[in-house]
C-alpha cells in the first residue's frame, strides 16, 4: 500500500523532560519518517536542551487548544500526527495510524491511549459514580458522547479500529484540510478557565457531528507516558470542582444542546438527561464535602453551575458560530 506522507506537531511547555526526550527518540525511529517536525512550544517558555536534529520550534500563545488550533502554515503534508509531549510511539506508529486512516477512509484516527476498558472493575464502578462515565457493550464506536455530554467506552474492544464520536487527545493523526474546516479557533473560549476541562471532547467530538468520519485504533504501540505538567497543578487544587461543573454546563450547551438543526425532541431530552446530571454530581459533590470536610467542594461545585448558565447567557458566547458549521 502506498501510503501518504505527513508531518508531526507536538504541543509543549517544554517541561516533560525525560518524557519529551523518549518521544523525540521514538519519533526519529518511525518506519515511515515524517517530512516535517514542529515543536509548538508556548512563548516563554525554554526550549528543551535534547534534540534529534530534524524537529523545528515555533513559539505559540499558551494553551491547551491555543497549540492545538493553529493554522499550521509551516507543514505542508496533508496529514499531521498531533501529539502531546509525553508520548512515546513504537517503530510502527505512524505506520499504523497512516494505514488506519486511508483503509478506513476516515478524516482522523486517534490512539487509545487511556485504555479504559482496562481499568479494574472497582474504577469501573467508581467512575460511574462519580463521573457518570459508563462502559457500553455496542460494537460499533469505541466512544460515544450521551445526551448529558458525559462520555461512554466500549467495554471489550475486538477489533483493532472502532469508529468513534470522541477521543483522546495525546496522539491523533489529522487529514491537513478537514482540520482547518472545522474552525477550532471557535472553540478558544474554553481557555478562559486556565485548565481546559473536556478540551478533548469538545475537539473531536465537532469532528463527529459535523459530518466527518473519525476512527479509534487499540493497537497503535503509542504509550501515555503521563506527563502531567498541568493536570497535576489542576488536580491538586480545589477550585478543580468548580472548573470541572463549569466545563460541564458549557460543553454540554454547545456540543449537545444548541445545535443547528436539532429536533425539539432531541433538544428537550438533551436538557431532561442534563438536569438529572446536574443534580446527580451535586449529591456526589456535597457527599464529598462531607466525608472530606471540605466544604468548598460543593460550594465551588454550585458556582461552577451558576457561573456556566452566566456564560452560555452572554455575549460573548452568543456570538461564537453555532458547533455546527455545514
Amino acid at each position: 500500500m502506498n501510503l501518504p506522507s505527513y508531518s508531526i506537531a507536538i504541543r509543549t511547555l517544554g517541561t516533560s523532560g525525560e518524557k519529551f526526550e523518549r518521544e523525540l527518540k521514538s519519533i526519529k525511529q518511525q518506519t515511515i519518517k515524517p517530512e516535517k517536525v514542529v515543536v509548538y512550544i508556548a512563548k516563554g517558555y525554554k526550549k528543551p536542551n535534547f534534540s534529534i536534529n530534524i524537529e523545528e520550534y515555533v513559539e505559540v500563545e499558551k494553551g491547551m487548544m491555543r497549540q492545538r488550533a493553529l493554522k499550521y502554515d509551516e507543514i505542508n503534508s496533508d496529514y499531521i500526527l498531533m501529539l502531546d509531549d509525553d508520548v512515546e510511539l513504537s517503530p510502527n506508529s505512524s505506520e499504523l495510524m497512516l494505514k488506519a486512516i486511508i483503509e478506513n477512509n476516515v478524516q482522523c484516527v486517534a490512539a487509545d491511549t487511556f485504555k479504559n476498558h482496562l481499568m479494574p472493575l472497582s474504577a469501573k464502578i467508581y467512575n460511574i459514580f462519580v463521573n457518570l462515565t459508563f462502559p457500553h457493550f455496542r460494537n460499533d464506536f469505541a466512544f460515544i458522547i450521551r445526551k448529558n455530554s458525559s462520555f461512554s467506552y466500549i467495554n471489550n474492544p475486538q477489533k483493532s479500529f472502532y469508529y468513534s464520536q470522541s477521543a483522546a487527545g495525546p496522539a491523533s493523526l489529522w487529514n491537513k484540510k478537514t482540520f482547518l474546516n472545522l474552525h477550532l479557533e471557535h472553540e478558544l473560549w474554553i481557555e478562559r478557565m486556565g485548565f481546559n476541562y473536556g478540551e478533548d471532547s469538545l475537539l473531536f467530538n465537532k469532528l463527529y457531528k459535523n459530518g466527518y468520519k473519525l476512527g479509534i485504533i487499540f493497537n497503535s504501540g503509542i504509550k501515555h507516558l503521563d506527563g502531567g505538567t498541568s493536570s497535576s497543578i489542576f488536580k491538586s487544587n480545589l477550585k478543580r470542582y468548580y472548573t470541572r461543573s463549569f466545563a460541564s454546563i458549557s460543553i454540554w450547551h454547545r456540543c449537545c444542546y444548541n445545535l443547528k438543526k436539532i429536533s425539539l425532541h432531541n433538544k428537550l431530552a438533551s436538557l431532561f438527561f442534563f438536569i438529572l446530571k446536574v443534580i446527580w454530581l451535586g449529591l456526589i459533590n456535597l457527599l464529598a464535602s462531607i466525608i472530606l470536610i471540605k466544604p468548598k467542594i460543593f460550594l465551588y461545585y454550585i458556582l461552577g453551575i451558576r457561573d456556566g448558565i452566566r456564560f452560555i447567557k452572554s455575549t460573548e458566547y452568543k456570538s461564537l458560530p453555532n458547533y455546527i458549521l455545514k
